[in-house]
């Protein structure tokens, strides 16, 4: 790693509030002439590449073309984000662009940065659990409330991704030292593949407890356990062709003598693109919850999830409690009878994988996606309800063809908010997404208020209930049963309905961020700069840690343990 002087100088400086100092001892170039005040934004900019870039070492995935491309993938969010006075975001507005941005460009949901934590946590109540969201809170907080800029996000952004690909090698050496070879050693096909198979295996697993003695019964493990393994060792096996061949020049890609590098390249590919090829089992999902969807409401209800577990889907076996606690379950929708709402359930954190100490491979919000070009197109944080509607009138899902003409209910609701905000409606609130379930309700999921439920892995609910998340088949039967008794009642009552209940509506406003439009003049690029680097410096030393974990782990027990524990995807497993 470069620099290592640097990096403990400057993150030592920056923990004791030194940081004057550090730049003073630590750069005798570029950055003193920052402070003397003869550099250009652009030579600013240019020089914080730099230091990242040293600081990352020679094999730093940071360059100048990826943080272009990183820019222009923010931008959109960005720019129709509130900011503060100083024209920055602060705090949950940063983690929310960044979540948006992981999710746009690999599916990857970055710990810490879910749009649950920027609503109700703070970075401090995250810190112990999401290392990123800790580097993130010393930009923030070392900028002394100024907040982050579009240039600092960016480069926060690249170093997420440097990590992330870090992490993947440190996975990949552990594969390695299981089958006790050698990085420098050269493999033919063949052991290329058992390799990557193998780093597959602990990929969808999130398992790194692996070693000489276990690794090959824990990959046949998952072959067993695994539904879906068959098709990702298909995945798994294109990209690799793919990868190879535009590698033919590459002597680290000689045909039956491929090097490590080959496989991190390889490895770190597929993780690029599983997100995304891993979300058509979501869609899956969701197209069987829509076979028995309740008048088009994006509700199934629970007695008709459960008769569809019994007759064959073994996907839908959650707990009544569990999805309620969850937030999956919609208990107002009709009197008496719960109904699974479908994109709650869709993107609950059953769906997830626990690939990674740094992310998770969820399925896709499909909402997210329509934010997009909602924003895009009105360029604002906030927009009149004619803008609005025009925007999303125009706008098609998945399941909702356009130019449609939206009802009256809905444009009420859209000036009811407007009410609330002085005559405009804030984009990045609870009362605007809770719009878009109302007008997308297969694709947005309702935003219950906060505090109000508890999203958990099924090992979290393991851990904290002492029970699994599903019910037995003896249990969902005895609820269908209950139900048709239920159903026979209400058939030979005069005021049963079959009309479509109306979606629950609740006025509780809440928003990511404060809405401030006064800019002050001569805010600091110094101090934004320094404490960037400060940032990435501490980002790195921590990353070192998490990398000794991984080669501990790869050395660590014996024992065997599930390859597939509860914490994989519910409908995997």
């Amino acid at each position: 790693m470069a620099f290592p002087h640097f990096r403990i100088l400057v993150f030592a400086a920056v923990t004791s509030g030194l940081f004057e100092t550090a730049l003073a001892n630590a750069y005798r170039g570029n950055l003193r002439a920052v402070a003397m005040g003869k550099m250009s934004a652009e030579d600013l900019r240019a020089t914080v590449l730099e230091e990242v870039l040293g600081a990352l070492g020679n094999n730093t995935r940071v360059t100048d073309k990826r943080l272009t491309a990183i820019k222009e993938a923010l931008e959109p969010t960005f720019s129709s984000m509130p900011k503060n006075e100083y024209g920055n975001l602060e705090d949950a507005a940063a983690r929310y662009v960044l979540h948006r941005l992981f999710v746009q460009r690999h599916a990857m949901y970055i710990r810490g940065l879910d749009a649950g934590s920027v609503v109700s946590m703070t970075t401090a109540e995250v810190l112990e659990e999401h290392i990123p969201t800790f580097v993130l809170s010393l930009f923030e907080e070392r900028m002394k409330n100024h907040g982050l800029g579009l240039h600092e996000m960016t480069v926060l952004a690249a170093t997420l991704e440097h990590l992330i690909h870090d992490e993947a090698v440190s996975r990949l050496q552990v594969v390695y030292q299981g089958y006790e070879i050698s990085q420098d050693a050269r493999l033919n096909e063949f052991e290329l593949q058992r390799m990557i198979h193998t780093y597959m295996a602990m990929f969808v697993t999130g398992q790194l407890n692996f070693d000489s003695t276990t690794v090959a019964s824990a990959a046949q493990r998952v072959q067993d356990s695994y539904p879906g393994w068959k098709d990702t060792k298909k995945f798994v096996n294109q990209v690799t062709s793919e990868v190879m061949a535009s590698k033919v020049s590459d002597p680290d890609f000689t045909p039956g003598n491929f090097s490590f590098r080959a496989a991190t390249q390889i490895v770190e590919e597929i993780g690029e693109r599983y997100g995304r090829w891993q979300n058509s089992e979501c869609m899956d999902l969701k197209e069987l919850l829509m076979n028995i969807e309740d008048h088009e409401s994006g509700r199934v209800l629970l007695k008709e999830f459960y008769r569809s577990a019994l007759g064959g889907n073994w996907q839908f076996t959650e707990k009544e409690d569990y999805l309620r606690e969850t937030g999956v379950l919609d208990d107002a929708y009709r009197p008496k009878e719960p109904a699974v709402v479908i994109p709650n359930y869709v993107n609950a954190p059953s769906n997830c994988l626990a690939s990674s100490s740094i992310y998770q491979v969820c399925c896709i919000n499909e909402c997210e996606a329509l934010m997009g070009p909602i924003e895009q197109q009105l360029g604002a944080h906030e927009a009149t309800t004619d803008r609005i509607l025009d925007v999303v009138s125009n706008l098609a899902s998945s399941t909702t063809p356009a130019p449609r003409k939206l009802s009256q209910d809905l444009r009420d609701r859209l000036e009811e908010i407007a009410s609330h905000h002085q005559g405009t409606v804030p984009l990045h609130g609870r009362l605007f997404a809770q719009w878009l379930h109302h007008a997308y309700p297969r694709e947005c999921p309702y935003p219950h208020e906060a505090g109000t439920k508890n999203p958990m892995t099924a090992d979290q609910w393991l851990q904290e209930k002492k029970t699994t998340i599903s019910s037995s088949k003896d249990e969902i039967r005895s609820y269908v049963e209950q139900a048709e008794t239920a159903e026979g009642s209400e058939s030979a009552t005069p005021t049963a309905t079959a009309e479509a209940p109306k979606l629950p509506w609740s006025s509780a406003e809440e928003l990511i961020a404060r809405h401030v439009h006064k800019k002050p003049k001569g805010s600091s690029w110094v101090r934004k700069v320094a404490f960037c680097i400060a940032a990435v410096s501490g980002l790195i030393a921590i990353f070192h840690t998490v990398s000794d974990s991984f080669a501990s782990l790869g050395r660590g027990s014996k024992q065997g343990s599930s390859l597939l524990p509860c914490v994989g995807k519910q409908h995997a497993c």
